[in-house]
């Protein structure tokens, strides 16, 4: 496992955190019993993101993230974000 020093924002760790290209086309839809911290992964999209953290046309969607190997999620460091998308503003 990777070590990138970015922590999961689900668990939390860094030891299991590894670099990894996300793409991001899922819309987040609540629903009981779902896990609202998953909403964090599920509903970013391109105009969440900082311009100059976006790739050329057309692949936009294709951002320079990470992979926590322990909850099998994929992220993007909030200081890719705009303000009013960051988690912890």
């Amino acid at each position: 496992m990777g070590n990138s020093g970015e922590a999961c924002p689900l668990c939390g760790q860094t030891s299991s955190v590894r670099p990894k290209l996300v793409l991001v086309d899922e819309a987040w839809i609540s629903a009981p019993g779902k896990d609202e911290r998953l909403k964090y992964f599920a509903d970013l999209r391109v105009d969440d993101v900082r311009l100059e953290s976006l790739r050329e046309p057309p692949m936009e969607q294709f951002l320079d993230g990470f992979y926590c190997e322990q909850c099998n999620k994929g992220f993007v460091s909030e200081d890719i974000l705009k303000a009013t998308r960051r988690r912890y503003r």
